[in-house]
């Protein structure tokens, strides 16, 4: 477990993991904060009379950012397919290749992360058919956890 007073350091961390994707869970066993305490610092940061709270509403900012870059990129490509042959400069060109890229990259780093927390939970699985302790079946999480960072 983090140490008391740890909060200033460890929320803003916290809070990152939540947004790229993590689950309370696997940040609990990442950095050691327990999942009441980050479901505390989660429900603080939310306004009165809003739906979600500032880690959901940058969470949904980030999954939503790979999705509208997909819609810019079909945009820009239908467009330069409608042109005639030769009317797309180079500079057009080179910036339709480096969104593609990025829209790749988005969408390999999402699949990665998932699998990644797929491995986890089949491991953890795994050691409770195996009879292990609670404790060690958070060790194993954490360190596979640990290894995709």
């Amino acid at each position: 477990m983090a140490e008391k007073g740890a909060r200033a350091q460890l929320e803003p961390v916290a809070r990152q993991m939540y947004i790229d994707g993590k689950s309370l869970t696997a940040i609990e066993a990442l950095i050691g904060v327990s999942r009441q305490t980050l479901t505390t610092w989660k429900g603080q940061t939310k306004k009165p009379n809003e739906e979600f709270d500032e880690w959901d509403k940058a969470r949904t900012r980030k999954a939503n950012f790979g999705i509208r870059m997909e819609a810019l990129l079909e945009r820009e490509l239908t467009f330069a397919e409608e042109r005639e042959p030769g009317a797309i400069g180079g500079a057009s060109l080179d910036n339709l290749t480096k969104l593609g890229s990025l829209v790749v990259k988005f969408r390999l780093e999402e699949a990665r992360k998932k699998t990644i927390e797929e491995v986890a939970d089949r491991a953890e699985q795994t050691a409770k058919e195996a009879g292990v302790t609670e404790e060690t079946l958070k060790k194993i999480r954490r360190d596979v956890l640990k290894m995709a960072n």
